[in-house]
């Protein structure tokens, strides 16, 4: 039997009257990964109706990452007024890291007001993760007044190793600026795992106000001391204050 005919009638299938059928022809011709399933799954996009098989083909055009098909997409994401569709094509996105600019998702999680839809467009942001990026990310940060966009861009600021974004988080954690950014700050620092933070972890540590913050910072703290082998948190941090100090 020829290799192509479970693609030819999934294809076929995408006109069936029960959405059910078309649903799962959708959803399989996303996993065999073939160039023909574009224009048919772009076309039943244009008149389907259905909001299940609506979110299985955006998930498959997503997955076979076709140049073609990412303005549809991009054009839906802005539009339809399905939350679980907008979050297949968010997450989606990823598949067209190639052909995607990266500031084309920071425009798009500017101007989304849901929040739960910026935060997949963030977690997109971050898997292509540009480094060439940073600078005009960290003005952009401070150029912004609202706090929720604020958050995105530091979270994603968060994810680079970079001097840059580690100076930003940890002027962020100071008590001048609001709750969210400064969890967002602490957080991130824990997750670049760099050693020459802890003393700035462990000053949140001792100074937050918050309770959770202070948690957070203290979670950190008890990882990296069993990790790096410390009979208590005081003490690697007297390390690595003393590591500060030589360096200065």
């Amino acid at each position: 039997m020829n290799s192509e005919c479970p693609i030819q009638r999934n294809i076929n299938l995408l006109k069936d009257k029960d959405p059910k059928v078309r649903r799962a022809a959708a959803e399989a011709l996303g996993g065999m990964m073939t160039s023909r399933a574009v224009q048919p799954l772009s076309e039943l996009l244009d008149v389907e109706q259905d909001v299940h098989v609506r979110r299985a083909i955006v998930l498959s055009l997503s997955l076979l990452s076709n140049s073609d098909s990412l303005p549809t997409l991009l054009a839906i994401l802005e539009k339809d007024p399905d939350l679980e569709t907008k979050r297949n094509i968010a997450g989606g996105l990823r598949f067209f890291s190639n052909k995607i600019d990266p500031m084309q998702i920071i425009s798009l999680i500017l101007k989304e007001t849901n929040k739960p839809i910026r935060d997949v467009l963030v977690g997109t942001f971050i898997y292509i993760h540009d480094n060439s990026l940073l600078s005009k990310l960290i003005g952009l940060f401070y150029e912004m007044d609202d706090l929720e966009i604020k958050e995105c861009l530091l979270e994603i600021i968060g994810s680079f190793d970079d001097d840059l974004s580690k100076e930003l988080l940890v002027e962020y954690t100071s008590l001048d600026y609001p709750k969210e950014l400064r969890m967002i700050a602490v957080r991130s620092m824990g997750k670049l795992d760099d050693v020459h933070l802890i003393p700035d972890i462990y000053e949140v540590y001792h100074n937050d106000i918050d309770f959770e913050i202070k948690e957070t910072a203290e979670k950190i703290l008890n990882e990296l001391t069993v990790l790096l082998g410390y009979i208590s948190i005081d003490q690697m941090v007297l390390v690595y204050l003393k590591q500060r100090e030589d360096l200065q």
